[in-house]
């Protein structure tokens, strides 16, 4: 069945999202705003340290950024609808089919879909007890255990720093003997003595023992070695979820939505804004910002059809 046609369909309710559906209503343009989760809010369920960036906001825990966000959608009468995972989009004739076999059809598009935490493809990942989500929600799981970390960013080193205050040891691995994070990261780690740093390696096993993980599998310059591991944290980076759109936009190396100065794609109507088009500037800021722009340009564009 294909719905009521609308004039903007808004793919994911994350902050980008969630500021599309408010310019939505303020501009009087009628809207669809879907996100596959259970609740909205994207990224902002990610992050459990405060948020102190925001201009405007002196500090704010994000679930209370992303409940605020979602308040004045609402306010502002729009609607999300959680649970409503789009399967498939097309960009010529606008539309979009739901998991749920329905079909909806815009006048724009607007991919407001974010990014994904990066795995390690490895089996037992995603199955073995230790491997965790967070290392500042759950750190408290770690007293007096060894723990490992993969990564070479600020989120490794924060997370190492952060660990190190209940666990027993740390290792931190990296695949490259140079790393992407900040001198304040960076230094208090290689003087934190329950951390260590293990250069040039990668991860290439996980072993579990009924469920749970027992060690890490390493191949690097000293060679190949299991270390006993009782946590394991992985922090290489985002990709990207522009699945929706590939092969007819068109995407960066990293697969990342390229758009031009009004966030539009190659393709005319479909625009894309937040993280899943911001490899420089994954913000909340640049978020809002972009949402601001599409939507602006969609209305001007409507008013001239």
């Amino acid at each position: 069945m294909v719905m009521v046609e609308k004039d903007v369909l808004i793919i994911g309710c994350g902050p980008a999202g969630m500021a599309a559906s408010i310019w939505c209503s303020d501009l009087g343009l009628s809207h669809f705003a879907l996100e596959k989760e259970d609740s909205t809010g994207g990224q902002l369920h990610k992050i459990y340290n405060p948020i102190t960036n925001y201009p405007g906001i002196r500090s704010i825990a994000a679930r209370d950024l992303a409940g605020s966000f979602a308040e004045q959608v609402t306010a502002m009468g729009g609607e999300m609808r959680a649970s409503s995972s789009v399967i498939s989009v097309d960009g010529s004739s606008l539309t979009a089919e739901l998991a749920s076999g329905e079909k909806l059809w815009a006048k724009a598009i607007v991919l407001a879909t974010g990014v994904r935490r990066r795995r390690l493809d490895l089996p037992g990942e995603a199955e073995l007890r230790g491997v965790l989500e967070s290392g500042a929600k759950q750190a408290a799981e770690t007293a007096g255990a060894r723990v490992a970390i993969v990564g070479g960013g600020d989120a490794a080193f924060e997370n190492a720093l952060i660990l190190s205050k209940y666990a027993s040891e740390v290792t931190l691995i990296h695949h490259s003997d140079r790393f992407r994070a900040r001198a304040e990261f960076l230094d208090p780690v290689r003087r934190d003595p329950k951390i260590k740093i293990i250069e040039s390696t990668v991860v290439r096993e996980l072993v579990g023992e009924k469920g749970d993980l027992k060690e890490i599998g390493l191949d690097g310059k000293n060679g190949t070695q299991r270390i006993p591991t009782d946590f394991l944290l992985v922090r290489i980076g985002v990709a990207p979820n522009s699945e929706l759109v590939k092969g007819f936009v068109n995407l960066d190396a990293k697969r990342y939505v390229i758009t031009d100065a009004t966030c539009e794609t190659g393709v005319e109507m479909v625009f894309a804004i937040g993280d899943v088009a911001s490899p420089l500037s994954p913000t909340i800021a640049t978020a809002v910002g972009q949402a601001a722009t599409a939507i602006k340009v969609i209305k001007m564009r409507l008013a001239k059809s």
